[in-house]
């Protein structure tokens, strides 16, 4: 029995091309799509986890777990249909007028698409990516803020858009709290008031029109709501007496009298009346967008990217910012590090690494079977050595500081506190290892680190698996 948080409690069955997905007592799927009241449970389910929850529209599909990670839902004009947004630029349209979508390959490595928003006027829409790149499709373009390389970084990414109520223009978020306006009266923002860039930092998450005062609101990773040119009627830390609950927020949507706050986990915070609801997910699945209806109800995105049996082992960390890629991965942020795939803990510590944290384990499943990872810095274990992991296990806990978090391929054998390829690294550059876990991080849904043009990266052996992004 795991000693460390476990996420998982119900048997699993494997489904198509060894997806894991998770069974609830008396045989229903815990992937619950079905529709009812806005405030209530789901119920039905389907035959696998879907990227899409209904709440009061009907559920029309959603792509598959399989496809690349779902970032956000767009509510159609019509009412009766939505919009869905993977990481690649890819728009998948339901009960909604395809529009066209990102063209497969053309963005930049370590961008990502980061949100969509409906053009009232038309119908059609804008993507956003992290790079402040504005695509316009059956919509005017009206401008862009354009990021250098290195945006989540000392370059603040873009990580949302919405549209003014009138359709003249839209606002693009920045992770650092600015708003950028383009066609559309600037109302203020949050840049310059959250900690960013210093230790792990608060993040600004989302971005939603007022129509009733043409402001905006704009919600932060730790639960904050902030508004400008638009009231605010409460948000998930006033729920909670101003105590941040460790459980990342999401996304903010406006609805005819206030506003929806989502949470990671499936909860809905509604203000101004404030209740609270929560929507069953497929394990391993985090809450990635929300979009509400003009006649009631939402739709929540659902990021649920597995690999045969892998599952994104950063899904539950907040105020999450990658940084670059060396060795491993770096990122700031706070909270549980779960384990990728079923295996074995090999080490908890190593003095030469900032703050001594080095926890490495060895996989047991998958195509990376007999490879280690491993999850360094300022990590405090939460398993011992010789502990069997799952997905589900968190195997340490990431504090807030500045070395923050890298993780990796370590070495397969030999000295237990070394990187995979450490002789490939010169101080600045991304090593073929580290390019080469990012890959796979970026497959199950994570935000990819930063790569590095220091130099070349070195290479792979032959029989390295490769990760398809």
């Amino acid at each position: 029995m795991h000693r460390a948080t476990d996420e998982r409690r119900a048997p699993v069955v494997r489904g198509p091309r060894g997806f894991v997905r998770r069974r609830v007592v008396g045989g229903v799927v815990a992937a619950l799509v079905g529709l009812v009241s806005l405030g209530s449970l789901p119920i039905g389910a389907t035959l696998a986890p879907a990227t899409v929850i209904a709440v009061g529209p009907p559920y029309l599909g959603s792509p598959l777990p399989t496809s690349p990670a779902v970032v956000a839902v767009a509510a159609a004009a019509n009412g009766s249909g939505y919009y869905v947004l993977r990481r690649d630029g890819t728009v998948d349209a339901y009960g909604a007028a395809a529009y066209g979508s990102i063209a497969p390959g053309t963005l930049p490595v370590g961008v990502t698409a980061t949100g969509i928003a409906l053009d009232p006027a038309t119908g059609g829409y804008w993507i956003v990516c992290s790079n402040g790149f504005v695509r316009a499709f059956h919509a005017p373009f009206r401008g862009e803020p354009r990021i250098p390389s290195g945006g989540w970084g000392q370059y603040p990414a873009a990580v949302a858009i919405a549209a003014s109520p009138d359709g003249s223009g839209y606002y693009v978020l920045r992770a650092n709290g600015a708003v950028n306006a383009f066609h559309a009266a600037h109302h203020g923002s949050l840049a310059g008031r959250l900690h960013y860039g210093t230790t792990a930092p608060v993040v600004a998450v989302s971005l939603a029109v007022d129509p009733s005062s043409g402001g905006y609101w704009i919600a932060t990773s730790t639960g904050g709501v902030y508004g400008f040119g638009a009231p605010v009627l409460g948000s998930p830390t006033t729920l909670a007496r101003g105590v941040y609950d460790g459980v990342p927020t999401v996304a903010i949507a406006s609805t005819a009298s206030g506003y929806l706050v989502a949470r990671a986990n499936g909860v809905i915070d509604a203000f101004p009346v404030a209740t609270t609801s929560k929507s069953a997910l497929p394990f391993g699945a985090t809450v990635s967008g929300l979009a509400t209806r003009g006649a009631g109800g939402y739709y929540l995105a659902v990021n649920l990217a597995p690999l045969r049996g892998y599952y994104n082992p950063l899904r539950a960390l907040t105020s999450l910012v990658p940084q670059e890629i060396d060795q491993g991965v770096d990122y700031c942020g706070a909270g549980p590090i779960y384990a990728l795939g079923d295996g074995t803990v090999l080490n908890l510590h190593d003095a030469s690494w900032p703050s001594g944290g080095f926890i490495s384990y060895r996989l047991s499943e998958g195509p990376a079977a007999g490879h280690v990872v491993y999850v360094a810095e300022n990590v405090t274990p939460t398993v011992t050595i010789g502990e069997r992991v799952t997905p589900a296990t968190v195997v340490g806990v990431l504090h807030d500081a500045k070395t923050c978090l890298e993780t990796g391929w370590a070495r397969d054998s030999g000295p237990a506190g070394f990187a995979a390829g450490f002789l490939q690294f010169n101080g600045k550059n991304s090593t073929a290892y580290g390019l080469n876990f990012n890959a796979l991080l970026e497959v199950l849904g994570a935000r990819p680190g930063l790569v590095q043009p220091y130099g070349p990266p070195g290479t792979l052996p032959a029989t390295w698996p490769t990760w398809a992004t």
